[in-house]
Parts: structure tokens; sequence; C-alpha cells
């Protein structure tokens, strides 16, 4: 039986664990936290952290979310359901927790991984046949360098990552500072307005954030989650529908998306808040589309949330020097900041291949490089739903590690990531982000990719209700089971991995 090694416990990792374990391959699962859940595990998650996709998208194509969770589960209800899920699919009995991988290393066709286990400290080495890195797109939080720092530590003021907001109690009667547009830091900011003596969001450029109702009244999910809102995006590969629609209905592509910012100005009162981004929603919707938190426009506007477009140049003690020339003083500084994406571990020859110079994935499929034996990654390809592409991924990836894959040659795998490479460089900026590891938008294209390697087919429903309806992770779940030529086999208990 071979030995298969899983490095994270989040979304990505578990998918990939039970993907194996059904093909009754031994599995290991290294986890650096003290509990499974990646970006949803209790020590990364800020209070109040929600999903920006729905329910009923950000689920296993065979594990629903539970029918009474909210429309927006709550960061630990996901946790909750993605422990339910390493449950029911014997994943979690071989999960080795608190458990930091230093190295990976290819040794005689095996890949030696050594493993500190951070509750005693001892070391020890591990090999496995195939090895699936899985610490996808939020790996260590990022905290710019601010000239003066230290004064204002030393002046009583603290200095956080919006993940390490795990308690309004950081947050109430302090003056607090917020940096950032994205999610974490305009949910924290939302948090702080209504908990402390004063609270100023400092962001570069404003960004474009869509609601959860479209006019109060339409679900995210409609118009953003089907195969017809994603045709509107100019893909780097297009059907002839797509190259019919962004050429001879230019104009209708034109209407769509001036016609959307114009109902979100409408809907947030971007012009009252002083908020209207100066570049075009097409060229910004990717996984780092934000979901307005519920208020936050409406504390702008009343002056609770202080919105100040600039960026802070130094700190003198708790003053805070911005480069419009003004100055805030502050108690405390969260940075909704993001997180960069690391591969630490690897060794360098194998790293050099697969990360550019500028920091860009070189990864086919966002899975594999062709010249990196044994290895693949799950979780980069991120998306609006990561749950299922990466379920997808996971499933491919167990094909491609028994060779019955239909993929083109080397040469040609390796013209495809340098196409990908410029295109999301010159053609999508966008794109870029994450290291190019999100393949939002383009959620469909991808899946669509992945089963045709996989000699399955894409779609189940006819036109138009495939392309109007939101994507349903439980069509997935027929089309992986429903044309397998064998019967899938279940995952069978086993005794959990011995380390010592």
């Amino acid at each position: 039986m071979k030995h298969v090694g899983i490095i994270g416990a989040g979304i990505s990792g578990l998918a990939t664990a039970k993907a194996f374990m059904e093909k009754g391959y031994r599995v290991t699962v290294l986890e650096k936290a003290a509990d499974l859940g990646g970006v949803w595990e209790k020590s990364r998650s800020y209070v109040g952290v929600a999903t920006q996709t729905t329910r009923d998208e950000y689920a296993f194509s065979d594990f629903p979310m539970p029918a009474h969770y909210p429309q927006w589960p709550s960061g630990a209800q996901v946790q909750a359901y993605l422990k339910d899920y390493a449950i029911k699919f014997h994943v979690l009995p071989h999960i080795w927790f608190s458990a930091q991988v230093n190295t990976l290393e290819f040794r005689q066709s095996v890949w030696e991984v050594q493993v500190t286990d951070l509750h005693d400290g001892s070391t020890q080495s591990l090999h496995f046949d195939f090895v699936a890195v899985c610490t996808g797109t939020f790996h260590k939080p990022y905290i710019p360098a601010f000239a003066g720092s230290e004064s204002f530590v030393q002046a009583g003021g603290r200095i956080l990552h919006s993940s390490e907001v795990k308690n309004e109690s950081l947050l109430r009667d302090q003056r607090v500072a917020v940096v950032g547009f994205a999610k974490s830091a305009t949910d924290v900011a939302t948090l702080s307005a209504g908990i402390s003596k004063s609270t100023t969001l400092l962001y570069r450029k404003a960004q474009w954030k869509v609601p959860r109702f479209f006019g109060n009244k339409v679900n995210m999910r409609y118009l953003l989650f089907s195969r017809l809102s994603e045709a509107f995006f100019n893909a780097p590969r297009k059907s002839i529908g797509q190259k019919l629609l962004h050429s001879v209905g230019r104009p209708l592509v034109w209407a769509q998306w001036r016609g959307l910012e114009a109902l979100l100005k409408m809907q947030f009162k971007l012009k009252a808040c002083g908020m209207v981004p100066e570049h075009r929603i097409e060229d910004q919707i990717s996984c780092s589309l934000g979901v307005a938190p519920v208020g936050f426009y409406e504390n702008i506007q009343s002056g609770r949330i202080k919105a100040r477009k600039t960026e802070i140049t130094r700190m003198e003690g708790k003053q805070i020097m911005l480069q419009d020339g003004e100055s805030i003083t502050a108690d405390v500084l969260v940075c909704g900041t993001g997180f960069t994406q690391e591969l630490p571990f690897l060794e360098e020859s194998y790293r050099k291949l697969i990360i550019a110079s500028n920091g860009s994935y070189r990864l086919f499929r966002n899975i594999i490089h062709p010249l990196v034996p044994q290895l693949g990654f799950v979780g980069f390809n991120s998306s609006l739903f990561t749950t299922l592409t990466s379920e997808i991924a996971a499933n491919w990836l167990v094909r491609y590690m028994e060779n019955q894959l239909s993929l083109p040659s080397v040469s040609a795998i390796n013209e495809d990531m340098e196409y990908m490479l410029q295109w999301r460089q010159h053609s999508r900026p966008i794109a870029s982000e994450f290291g190019g590891t999100c393949i939002a938008p383009f959620n469909y294209m991808h899946l669509d990719q992945l089963m045709k390697d996989m000699g399955l087919p894409v779609k189940l429903s006819r036109w138009p209700h495939e392309w109007l309806k939101p994507i349903n992770p439980a069509d997935y779940h027929k089309l992986l089971r429903g044309h397998k030529k064998e019967q899938a086999v279940k995952p069978v208990p086993q005794p959990g991995y011995q380390f010592f």
C-alpha cells in the first residue's frame, strides 16, 4: 500500500485525504495547528468571521452543510462542519496535529519529510511515496513594516493582524485604526465602530464590494455563481460562444458591467461615502471579491467609521503620521493586510521550478509541475467555493498519481504554464494576486478542464438551466461517482498512524 503524505488539514487537506483513502491508500496528514480547519481554525479566525459564499455553495459535493446553518455560516460553524466531515469519512484518526514540517526532500524515489512535534520539540523523519501540499492561500499573516512601530508599542499601543482579533475586548473603548479594504479589514472596522472610542479605516484605494442581496432582493449567488455570469469575463481561452459575446456582443458585456456598477453605487450610496472605485468592477472580481459587511457603508456615512484614503508614513508614540500630511492617535492598529504564500519547507531546486521570480506559481491546472516527481498541490486552485474546487482537484490528483489522466506532453504542459503566467501578468493583473493561485472568476472553466482530464462529463442539465442556475456541489458528486467504471470504495477506518 502506497503511503501518501498530506501537508495541511484545512479544507483542501481533508478533501485530499478522503480522496486517497477512498482508493485504499495509507494516509498521514501533517497539521501545524492544534486543530483542523486551516483558515477556519479558531486560532486563525477573528471574532465575527463568516463565509463570503452562501452555505449551499460552500460545501463538499457529498456532504452538504447542515440545513439549520444560516445562509452565510460563521467561522465556528464552518470549522464544526469540517470536523464532522473528517469524522464521517474517517480522516480524523490520520491527522497528526501540532506537527511542523521543516523540510521536504526527494531522496531515492520517496519524499523525506522532517517533522517537529510542537508538543515536546522532538523531531523525526517520515517517508512518503507521494505528497500533497495543501497549505493553501492563507499561509502566513502579513503585517507591513511601519517606520517607528517600536515607539508605538513602547507607548502602550498594540499592532495586530486581523486574524489576531479574537475578542471584542481588544477593541472596546479603544481608539482603533484599521489598515486595508479587503474582507477582514472592513469586517473588523464594522465591528469596532459599535464598541470603540473611535474607528479610522486607512486604505490605499476603494474596492468594489457586493451585497448579500443585490437590490436588497436577489441573492448574490444568482448573479455571481452561474455559468452565464462567468461568460461575461474575458477568459484566457474562450469557447465559440464566448468569442462571439466578447466581439459582436461587446456592447452587451459593457452594459452589463456598467449596470452592475450603477446598482452598487446606488445601493451602497458610494458617492456619499466618497468610495466610488476608480477601476472597472470586472477587472477586480477574483478571490479577493469582498462581500460588504452588514452596516459597513452605513457606518461610513454616519461617521462612526472615519474612512481616509491614505497610507501610514511613520509612527511617533501613539501618533500615526499619514501620507496626506495629517495624523491620527490610536491605541490599537489592526492590519487587514492579508497573508503571504510560501513553501519554506520544500527543497530549493524544486521550489525554484514552482515559484517564478515574481512570486507567481508555475503549476499545471494549479495542481502539479511536470518536472517535480510524486508531488501535487491542492487548494492552490482557490475560488469562491474552494470546498468544491479543492475536492475536484484532489480527485484529479489521485488519478494523476495512478497515471489515469489524459494529459498533453511535458512540453505542451510547460507552454500552457508559461501562457497562463503571461496572461495573468499582462491581460488580467488581478489574476496574479495570491501568486496566481486564484482561479476565480473562471470557476466553471477550471472545473471543466479537470473533469475533461479525468474523462468525465462536465454538465448534468441542459441549456438554459445549466447556464442560469447557481453552482451545485451535489452535481459533481453525481458526475464523479455515476460515471466511474468501478464502484467507489468507501473509506475504510484504519488505526491511527504510529509516529513513535
